[in-house]
Order: C-alpha cells, then structure tokens, then sequence
C-alpha cells in the first residue's frame, strides 16, 4: 500500500495528466454519440413526414420543354424494410413479399394510352365470287416517340342478292388480325426536389396517359460503400511491454501517444 501511495506521490502530475485525456476522450465519446442520436431522430422524423406526404400526395403533371416530354411525379415512401410499408401500402407489399430476392427499391404504375379519332385504311378483297364471299382488309399503322400500335388484319362477309325486294343482305363471318403490336416507351426513376423524395416518370408520347404511380425505396437494401478503417490514431493508453528505462525491463505502463492498430475489433 506505501508503495502505491509513493508511485502516485512521484507521478502525480502524469496521472493527472493521464485522467485528464481519459476523461476528454469519454466526453468527446458521449457528445459524439449524442450528436449521432440526434442526427437519426432527425432523419427518422424527415421519413416520417415524407410517407404521410405520399399517402396523401396526388400525381403532378407537367410537359418538360427540354425533354419534350410529358413528366408524371408524386411524393414517393422511404422505408427501413419491406415490412415498414405494410403501414402505409399493405397491398403493394403483399405483392412484393411473393417476389424472389430482395426488393431494394419499387415503381408501381398505372397507364393507359388513347387513341382517339385515327383513320384506318381499308380494302374490299374478293375471298370467293361464287359465294359471295368477301373480306375488308383494314391496316392501322400508329407510331411516335414513346409510343407505336400497329392493328392490321382482314373482316370477312358474305353478300346475298334478294330478287324480291331488290336488296343486298349482309351475313358477317369472322374478323382476324394478323397484326396486333403495341410497344411503350416509359422512363421510371427517383428524384429529390423541394427537400422531398419523388418517384417520376416521363412519356414523348402525347397519346400515353400514367393514371397513377407509386414508389418505394428500402434503406436496408441499399449499397453503401465500405469504411475504411483508420489504423493510425493518437490518445492514452494501458498496456504491457518494454520499459526503456535505464535498465530496459517488461512490465506494466500508462501513458500517452501515437499508435498503429494491427487488428481491430
């Protein structure tokens, strides 16, 4: 006990020295871990803000001059994990559990095309005179940037003659396309406008109309780069190892200086 009370004696001013930097090290610590706590009831109330947001956001429309396109975007919702949009879109997700793999982000759309008042060309074609069996071939070729429908194909008839009145009498057969192509060009994506997360997407193609669209983001799928862990680091430390004293010996230390981590844990 005498000798403890004789080492604190003589290097009272080190240990001092030495629980003073402990202590500094301990608040810096707390006070980073306050600041981080902070910063996640932050961001966790900004998520929160942001799906009431898009529970109750209506789809915006708007024609983009530059890229002369017609551009659709709503409030979409932000969330840890799949299960977190059962809250706020059950049957988005129950459709989404029955996908393989895991979901890192979703876009759910809903989109009609109109194609109102187009002209169709059509051509009486001769199937068998002797029946009186005729066909009305019809080609309806439709294509812009974002959009193309091609309907083409022939709509057979019999004619017969009525010698009492006078009159033709019209018998329908059958009608087949023998082209029936659609293609849709949509471009889907996220955005981040006016501090709030969108899910957008724009159409060239005035005859494409999005009724509705929803988006979905999964922070726990997301990639993040890897950290790279620091090596070197400077501060107090307790340790054993080799006394460079007058006479070089093992034992017991305290102090403080700079250090390199070979393994971390």
């Amino acid at each position: 006990m005498a000798d403890i009370i004789t080492f604190i004696k003589k290097y009272y001013g080190f240990i001092l020295f030495i629980l003073v930097v402990v202590l500094s090290v301990f608040l810096f610590q707390t006070l980073s871990t306050l600041k981080k706590e902070r910063a996640d009831n932050k961001f966790q109330q900004k998520i929160n803000e942001q799906n009431i947001s898009a529970m109750t956001d209506s789809i915006t429309v708007i024609f983009n001059k530059k890229l002369k396109a017609w551009e659709y975007s709503k409030d979409n919702f932000v969330v840890n994990k799949l299960s977190d949009l059962e809250k706020y879109n059950k049957n988005l997700a129950d459709e989404l559990k029955k996908v393989k793999g895991d979901i890192i982000s979703v876009i759910d759309a809903n989109v009609q095309a109109k194609l109102d008042n187009l002209s169709v060309d059509s051509k009486l074609i001769v199937l068998d005179e002797k029946s009186n069996h005729y066909g009305l071939g019809f080609d309806s070729p439709y294509k812009d940037e974002g959009f193309e429908q091609h309907i083409a194909g022939m709509s057979k008839f019999f004619v017969f003659p009525n010698a009492l009145t006078g009159k033709w009498t019209i018998k329908p057969d059958s009608t087949k396309f023998t082209t029936n192509l659609t293609n849709i060009h949509i471009t889907y994506g996220f955005k981040e406008l006016d501090k709030k997360y969108q899910v957008w997407a724009y159409t060239k193609s005035d005859k494409i109309e999005i009724t509705d669209i929803t988006g979905g983001y999964f922070i726990d799928k997301q990639i993040v780069a890897p950290v790279k862990k620091k090596k070197w680091g400077i501060g107090p430390y307790v340790g054993y190892g080799l006394n460079l004293n007058s006479t070089p010996s093992f034992g017991g230390s305290v102090g403080f200086g700079i250090h390199y981590d070979i393994l971390q844990w």
